[in-house]
């Protein structure tokens, strides 16, 4: 399989290209400078040549453009062919000619990406980029589709997907997305797991922006991390570029099929953590709970951070509760065997017979409180999906049977079914009347009858 890095200095275009090759919105794209600062993976449209999106390289000093820097040569160590990206309207920079140079030294086949050449005048004044000394160029206008044929068919050059057998790529893997507050631990929680330095990792709040996509095999098992922007409360939300990371987190939610929730066990569970695990449940997908830095808890911590979440979380209390350190790399293991162990009972097959006395058993335990002079008639069940598990329950007068009573039902069926720590959603279904909205057709005797009758009120 091919690997193809896109590189070159902040905001000339590489996440818009990236998009437009993998037909996708994965990559953040706005009109900011610095939004990608880790490696983001995707693939080209019908191809088997895989895409890295990089940070862009500055010659700031910084912590952050360092590691942004050693995020991009991991990048550029991996790949086959670089394409180098620059800007038509901004001309060649002094940073060009540096990045230039030191692509060069690589030793890898290097195409030139000359992007925002929106109209023939400014391909025309392009021309100064020979200079930069690269034989293969292609000028794009990514804004406006512009020049994607041709890169498109540069690529297919480096496709080799004809000697690779299909079948590699026809796993499915389960997708994990790490969600929490800023700096508790999420990039350095997937680093660990990996065994290598996949992300950038800073005390500086707010390092990731993006949601990034990072592939993990263990043994037979095939999982995809999802790193994702920490998430504050919105009010605390203050620059736009954040708005669009906890955009793209709440999107990487309803696109995992588990999602652990991060706390940073050092600071206790805030209300901002609760939030997190609403939304979590409101979405619908499974969720485990796991308390970081515990390397950093001493014995009466660990208990009183216990006793926090079992008091703040009364409404959840079936979620599973891990601790790990992900800097010294313990609890791990056992991490991803509760995390796959959630996720398969998400995909139990719920038979309809069983289901029925389940909810049999739960209405002799409890019957549904009167509303008015009628009390609701819950009358057959039966599976409506999986991940997150759905019970559909049919009868009467459904409308107006209380939450209280649908948390009982769903608590009930999660404990019987042993669902663990994944959501179950109780649907109603109420039974339609036949004869509803439909006027009464009276026969011609029926309206005789009717006659006499309106007579004699009128006497």
């Amino acid at each position: 399989m091919s690997v193809v890095a896109i590189i070159g200095r902040p905001n000339v275009g590489k996440s818009t290209i990236f998009n437009k090759l993998t037909s996708s919105k994965s990559a953040i794209v706005a009109d900011y400078s610095g939004l990608t600062r880790d490696r983001k993976y995707g693939n080209l449209k019908e191809s088997h040549i895989t895409l890295i999106d990089t940070g862009g390289l500055n010659d700031d000093s910084d912590d952050m453009s360092h590691a942004i820097k050693e995020q991009t040569d991991l990048a550029i160590q991996e790949s086959d062919l670089l394409l180098f990206v620059v800007d038509a309207i901004d001309g060649i920079l002094p940073l060009d000619k540096e990045i230039a140079q030191s692509l060069r030294k690589q030793n890898k086949e290097i195409v030139l990406l000359i992007n925002k050449t929106d109209n023939s005048m400014l391909e025309e004044s392009s021309a100064e980029f020979n200079s930069l000394g690269f034989e293969r160029t292609i000028f794009l206008s990514a804004s406006h589709n512009k020049g994607f044929v041709s890169l498109r068919d540069l690529l297919t050059e480096f496709d080799d997907s004809e000697n690779l057998d299909d079948s590699v790529y026809e796993s499915s893997s389960t997708k994990i997305s790490i969600i929490g507050r800023p700096n508790a631990g999420k990039s350095t929680l997937v680093n660990a797991l990996l065994g290598e330095e996949r992300l950038v990792v800073s005390s500086e709040s707010g390092t990731t922006r993006d949601s990034i996509d990072v592939p993990l095999d263990i043994g037979d098992q095939n999982f995809t991390l999802i790193d994702t922007a920490g998430m504050r409360r919105k009010r605390s939300i203050k620059e736009e570029t954040e708005k669009f990371s906890v955009s793209k987190s709440v999107d990487s939610i309803k696109r995992a099929d588990l999602v652990i929730l991060l706390l940073d066990g050092s600071e206790n569970i805030v209300d901002q953590d609760i939030h997190l695990l609403g939304l979590t449940l409101a979405i619908g997908r499974p969720v485990l709970l796991v308390a970081n830095k515990i390397d950093l808890l001493n014995k009466s911590d660990k208990e009183d951070l216990e006793n926090k979440i079992n008091r703040k979380l009364k409404f959840a209390s079936y979620i599973k509760l891990h601790y790990i350190s992900a800097k010294e790399k313990r609890g791990l293991k056992k991490l991803l065997q509760i995390a796959n162990s959630i996720y398969q009972d998400s995909l139990k097959d719920l038979d309809t017979s069983i289901v029925n006395k389940i909810l049999k058993s739960a209405l002799f335990n409890q019957q549904p409180p009167m509303s008015g002079r009628f009390r609701p008639k819950l009358r057959y069940a039966h599976s409506g999906g999986k991940n997150p598990p759905r019970i559909i329950i049919h009868g009467n007068n459904l409308k107006q049977i209380q939450d209280s009573y649908t948390r009982y039902l769903e608590n009930y069926f999660r404990n019987e079914l042993e669902l663990g720590s994944t959501p179950l959603e109780v649907v109603y279904k109420d039974q339609e009347n036949p004869f509803k909205n439909k006027p009464n057709q009276l026969n011609e005797r029926q309206i005789k009858k009717r006659k006499r009758m309106i007579k004699r009120r009128k006497k």
